[in-house]
């Protein structure tokens, strides 16, 4: 059996998965498979992956769509492997990536790694540079309280831990979602600075949609995991300021309230890290706080122009 597995689900990619597959056996270690799902394309994404010769490659047909969730979870299924990445087929993944991933995995005692990625857009071609901090798994909870620090695509993971956690969940943010999961089971999660993916930026992006966004901060079971997660790291459960921010039951003072309280947890357990650490989580609080303000007003205004959040 090999010992890593990439998953890549693909639906009408015709024009991007081609280099996509390229970079990613490029960087595959010789004892590695490539899992591709063609989620029922109606172009010719897989004949451009059937044409593409290398015997790592695995392409699997859906007739009709899996969807994200259950398509990763049917490539899940299908692996046998030690390991298991991801990778998306609109993003480049950078040389060194998966043999760097498996020495950070080791170097952070992680069972689930991500790494950062250089931004960049075709028109105009544009490359944005990272900022090279690593998340190491003693703050990555504080984090994920705040906003999904990692991309999906740079995910490197244990198989073992994948199959205790059951997968992934039919949800908006299924990502998220699963690292709250992971979080809340006191599983460890550490992102490693070195970018290892070029993820392309473009407006048809599903979470550049504002109504994606606010079903995510809506969503019951996402909900609870982050209230898992917040019991675990401050003590007590709390709510997404995000999810707050758009409730047209919270009115200001209760609103301001629910963000002090949180606020204050955050800062208090962020100085169990070391100074930079905490002094970054001040500053992202900041950051987020103004965020769920700005959302706030955004809600109001539409309802009081007579639209709805539903």
């Amino acid at each position: 059996m090999p010992r890593l597995s990439v998953l890549l689900p693909v639906r009408d990619g015709a024009r991007t998965v081609g280099a996509a597959v390229r970079s990613t056996l490029r960087a595959m270690p010789r004892d590695s498979e490539l899992l591709v799902l063609d989620d029922a394309s109606a172009d010719g994404t897989a004949s451009i992956v059937d044409g593409i010769a290398d015997a790592r490659i695995r392409l699997v047909r859906a007739e009709t769509s899996f969807g994200v969730a259950r398509g990763l979870n049917h490539l899940l299924e299908l692996a046998d492997s030690d390991y298991v990445a991801r990778m998306d087929a609109d993003d480049l993944v950078l040389p060194g990536r998966f043999a760097r991933q498996l020495r950070a995995l080791r170097r952070h005692r992680a069972e689930l790694l991500f790494s950062t990625v250089v931004e960049f857009s075709e028109r105009p071609r544009r490359v944005r540079p990272p900022a090279p901090l690593t998340i190491t798994p003693e703050a990555f909870g504080l984090h994920l309280l705040l906003t999904n620090p990692v991309s999906h695509p740079t995910l490197l993971a244990t198989r073992a831990v994948l199959d205790d956690l059951g997968g992934y969940a039919a949800v908006p943010a299924e990502d998220y979602e699963l690292w709250l999961r992971a979080a809340a089971a006191g599983r460890r999660l550490a992102r490693d600075a070195a970018p290892v993916l070029a993820y392309r930026m473009h407006p048809s992006q599903i979470t550049a949609s504002t109504d994606w966004r606010r079903s995510s901060w809506r969503d019951a079971a996402t909900a609870a995991a982050f209230a898992a997660v917040a019991q675990r790291e401050l003590g007590r459960p709390a709510r997404r300021l995000t999810a707050l921010a758009i409730d047209p039951a919270v009115d200001d003072a209760a609103f301001d309230a629910e963000v002090g309280g949180f606020s204050t947890d955050i800062v208090r357990a962020a100085t169990r890290l070391d100074r930079m650490r905490s002094a970054w989580l001040r500053r992202l609080l900041a950051q987020r706080v103004r965020a769920a303000r700005a959302a706030r007003r955004s809600a109001r205004a539409e309802a009081g122009r007579g639209g709805t959040d539903d």
